[in-house]
């Protein structure tokens, strides 16, 4: 396992199960990518500290969740009601945009935020526009990211080796304006969190019991592999992200049928297994397995 992951480009990986952590590496990635390098940050008590890409999606999705039941939203509004204008659409297409569509990966808009196709008649992977789901929370919130993250959920479960940062110019024009940095440690908390139902000990912190467990149900017709923001390996067909194509069977077919997974570039992996009470972590680069996601399975 240990080479396996690092000829593979690894810097960070964790297994944790049935309450307690099984396997824990670090790794000099020996990688220098463009993505590697506007991508690491540091150390923290010698662990690697990343913007772990689109592992972030998962994090907005359950702060969504926690706004919604505070009150500041409801994910049926209309985005446009709290951003005003935000779109390239005329103002009564672009009414019809709700926050549950960006979650969901279905708002019908293309990466320019133009109208492809009507909200729900496709799924799409489109990062600029889940990304305006950030600026939703901080306008409903009045606060900016990573305060609110920190005080509803950083804190709250021991996320401290976490935090939002403006990403430079070096990022692609469609990534999200903000990164978050962590750690496969704060993943870890994050997924026993997830694991325990959105719960840290006695505390409910998300106490919309719907929208948890809608998070991680099909939530459009289209990919049956997507939830809230988050990737679901249950299903029997699922849309490949850099293809488009609709492809049979699950996810990754050698992966339990119940894992949930929070997935970045580079193939940065928060998987959550309920039925084996397992969360496993990994950061770093691209490997060099083109399968490795499917692969590392195997290997455990």
């Amino acid at each position: 396992l240990d080479s396996y992951l690092q000829e593979n480009n690894t810097s960070s990986f964790i297994v944790f199960h049935e309450g307690e952590i099984k396997i824990e590496k670090e790794f000099k990635a020996e990688s220098s990518s463009k993505f590697y390098r506007i991508s690491k940050e540091d150390y923290s008590e010698g662990r690697s500290r990343e913007d772990v890409a689109s592992i972030q999606k998962s994090v907005v999705s359950l702060l969504i969740g926690i706004a919604q039941q505070k009150g500041f939203l409801d994910i049926n509004d209309s985005v446009s009601s709290h951003l005003g204008t935000w779109t390239k659409l005329k103002k009564k297409n672009e009414k019809k945009i709700k926050i549950i569509h960006l979650l969901s990966m279905n708002s019908g808009l293309d990466e320019s935020l133009s109208l492809e196709s009507p909200p729900t008649s496709s799924w799409f992977y489109n990062t600029k526009a889940y990304s305006q789901l950030i600026f939703v929370l901080e306008k409903v919130t009045n606060k900016d990211i990573q305060s609110l993250s920190k005080e509803w959920l950083f804190d709250v479960i021991g996320m401290k080796e976490t935090y939002w940062q403006i990403r430079s110019s070096k990022w692609s024009s469609n990534a999200s304006r903000y990164g978050l940095v962590t750690s496969a440690r704060d993943l870890l908390e994050l997924g026993k969190f997830v694991l325990n139902g959105g719960e840290e000990g006695d505390l409910h912190v998300i106490e919309d019991i719907d929208f948890f467990d809608d998070s991680f149900k099909n939530s459009q017709n289209h990919n049956l592999a997507y939830g809230y923001l988050w990737w679901l390996n249950n299903s029997l067909t699922h849309i490949d992200v850099y293809s488009g194509e609709l492809k049979n069977g699950n996810l990754f077919p050698d992966a339990p049928e119940d894992t949930i997974l929070a997935l970045g570039a580079a193939n940065r992996i928060l998987a959550i297994v309920p039925s084996k009470d397992l969360v496993m972590v990994r950061l770093g680069d691209y490997p060099k397995d083109p399968n490795f996601q499917n692969n590392i399975w195997l290997k455990l």
